[in-house]
């Protein structure tokens, strides 16, 4: 079985689907690997990186008449290219079939298949494969570091022989992945960090980070849910989670928001009336501007001043991290891959698996999942 990989598409997608590391390790159990030319730069991967753990680079049109399966961060790709493809190709990659339908639609008109890894199932075996989750964290991590070089003051308490600089307050809207990374780099940039999240069992995480946990009375909400993910909740609930976020979000200098409800738009957490009433200078991230926002007033991918504040909603902060990112990524695919390779070193589409059938979106030409269904 011939793996492969190409240059991702998108203008600001910096991340590669195979790392050296990890080619190695394809090289290892049998495969051969072939990667376009220059497909790693962005990541800081050479080719030659690439040709010393056993893989060969060429030219992209090699690559589209060679590759058995196709590995991508984002990419989908289009015609005329799909007409240089073999009939039974499998693509894998992160497809978000919520937006791109269209796209995958296209493919299902071939005879390929397609895996996207946005729809793995949160169960144990399925978590070195989490790509969600490792870009996620990364995502975290790159939000506070963004806040820091937007922000106009010191984030942590400084006492100098001038007078003392007090520490930033930095709230934290959403105890997820992303949520809780954010709360660990703000606490270590010396932040007094709070954070607000639906779930009160997420409350010992919030702790033992060293963060402040703040809840609305939800007597009516928790009935027994096992919920990994945040739930919508009824009217009343909003209208005090509404309350209690403009209040605590007055005294905040940044604020990092990263709620998201699988499926459906990004709950809005804070409204004009609140970053009016913010202090000067203030900064917020929303990360859940792809799916709608957190924040009135986020721009997918701009900065916006409002009231002496600055808004941002950035696009792909794992790509400014792309190294690590595609570090991790390339490991969670390779984790999937070779759970579902046979004894003939081929890929299995038709293991009979909780996580293949509902990561499998097309099969042989033929939809599989609802979301591309007409």
């Amino acid at each position: 079985m011939i793996i492969a990989t190409l240059k991702e598409i998108s203008a600001d997608e910096n991340r590669v689907a195979i790392s050296p590391d990890i080619c190695k390790q394809y090289c290892k159990r049998g495969f051969s690997v072939i990667i376009e030319k220059n497909a790693g730069v962005k990541s800081s991967f050479l080719d030659i990186d690439y040709q010393n753990n056993g893989a060969k680079v060429l030219e992209r049109d090699e690559i589209l008449n060679q590759a058995d399966i196709i590995l991508n961060v984002t990419s989908i790709l289009k015609e005329p290219e799909l007409n240089k493809l073999k009939k039974d190709v499998i693509f894998l990659g992160t497809y978000n079939p919520y937006e791109n339908f269209k796209n995958l639609n296209a493919l299902a008109c071939k005879n390929f298949s397609a895996i996207t890894l946005d729809l793995l199932p949160r169960i144990s075996r399925a978590q070195s494969m989490d790509v969600l989750s490792s870009q996620a964290n990364l995502a975290g991590y790159k939000a506070v570091i963004e806040a820091s070089s937007i922000f106009k003051k010191a984030m942590p308490m400084m006492m100098t022989a001038a007078g003392t600089i007090i520490p930033a307050k930095c709230l934290v809207l959403g105890a997820g992945v992303a949520g809780l990374q954010a709360v660990a780099t703000a606490k270590r940039l010396g932040c007094v960090v709070s954070v607000f999240d639906v779930r009160p069992e997420v409350e010992e995480q919030v702790n033992s980070l060293g963060a402040k946990f703040i809840q609305v009375d939800q007597k009516k909400e928790l009935e027994e849910s096992e919920l990994v993910y945040a739930k919508e909740m009824s009217d009343e609930y909003k209208k005090k989670q509404s309350e209690k976020i403009h209040e605590v979000s007055k005294e905040m200098d940044i604020i990092i928001t990263t709620a998201l409800i699988p499926g459906k738009k990004a709950p809005l957490l804070i409204k004009l009336n609140t970053i009016k009433s913010m202090k000067s200078g203030s900064v917020l991230i929303d990360l859940a501007a792809s799916a709608g926002g957190n924040i009135e007033g986020s721009i997918f991918g701009k900065k916006v001043s409002i009231e002496n504040t600055i808004l941002y909603a950035p696009s792909n902060l794992p790509s400014l991290i792309s190294y690590d990112a595609s570090l991790l990524y390339s490991k969670n695919l390779f984790n999937f891959v070779i759970t579902f390779i046979n004894e003939e070193k081929k890929f299995n589409l038709e293991e009979d698996d909780e996580i293949l059938r509902q990561t499998l979106i097309i099969k042989n030409g033929k939809k599989t999942n609802f979301f591309l269904k007409d």
